[in-house]
């Protein structure tokens, strides 16, 4: 499938997160009017740092090499136009994808050719006991800062590992490892490692 991109920095989206934009370049523009009549979704892919390893989300040493190339679908949820012809959008996160191939030359704005890239299966008692440890470690250290945000914590087990890594504010190449995990138990594995969960064996 063919998906407008939207990159917008060193910002990860992920499975379920609200994500708010600012559209303001004329190439943007012309891609949320695109948006807007077609409803598609379009990919937010990380923009990795310059120093970033080559191989890191399947990336090339070309210009375009530090783009990621595993990214979320973004969905369109609010639209608030300024005078000036800027917006301030409301995204949130759907699908993961892998990004294929990139094409610059069709629009303003760059395309991907992309697939749809769903978690592998995981082991649920595993994965229940590592998230219920990262989401107690993660919930102490946020009683710190904000007081109690427990009832704030999504039912979802993909959506609770979303909520973690959004709340832990993990960018760059910290966030697309997170994105990049292969199941939900690594992902929770990765997201332990922020927190301070030590790691044991599983029998």
């Amino acid at each position: 499938m063919e998906i407008p991109l939207f990159p917008v920095g060193e910002i990860v989206l992920l499975p379920g997160m609200a994500l708010p934009l600012h559209v303001f370049e004329p190439r943007y523009r012309e891609l949320l009017g695109r948006i807007r009549q077609t409803r598609e979704p379009f990919g937010i892919p990380c923009v990795l740092p310059a120093t970033t390893p080559a191989g890191m989300g399947g990336a090339t040493r070309e210009p375009e090499a530090r783009i990621a190339r595993v990214a979320t679908l973004a969905h369109l949820v609010e639209v608030d136009y300024n005078p000036d012809g800027t917006a301030n959008i409301l995204v949130v996160g759907g699908e993961r994808v892998r990004i294929l191939d990139i094409n610059n030359d069709k629009y303003p704005y760059s395309c991907a050719e992309a697939k749809l890239e769903p978690l592998e299966p995981s082991n649920p008692q595993w994965t229940k006991a590592i998230a219920r440890d990262v989401l107690d470690k993660f919930l102490t250290r946020m009683q710190t800062k904000f007081g109690d945000v427990s009832s704030e914590v999504p039912e979802d087990m993909l959506l609770k590992a979303s909520f973690v890594a959004a709340n832990l504010r993990l960018t760059g190449m910290d966030g697309q490892r997170v994105l990049e995990a292969k199941n939900l138990f690594e992902r929770f594995e990765i997201l332990s490692e922020f927190v301070g969960v030590q790691k044991r064996m599983l029998n």
